[in-house]
């Protein structure tokens, strides 16, 4: 198995009030954390057509995330793995 660390970068233009991080924690909690954590990634339905890569999971991260975010606050994720 691996180990993953997901590192998530959000901001707001200075006009807006700041990110609410508890409910961006609870959102990756719930779209990342619960959903990844202790799984195994190829059993992971979207992982089914494609290849388990960091660059695939990035990806993936940021399509559960986006929808759950202010339009444009989610600026950059990464994935490093242990």
């Amino acid at each position: 198995g691996h180990n993953y660390i997901v590192l998530v970068t959000v901001s707001t233009p200075e006009t807006e009030k700041a990110v609410d991080l508890a409910r961006l924690d609870r959102i990756v909690g719930e779209r990342i954390v619960t959903r990844f954590d202790h799984h195994d990634l190829n059993q992971d339905p979207e992982f089914a057509d494609r290849t388990t890569t960091g660059e695939n999971l990035v990806l993936l991260i940021w399509d559960l995330l986006a929808p759950h975010l202010p339009e444009g606050q989610l600026k950059k994720v990464g994935v490093i793995e242990t």
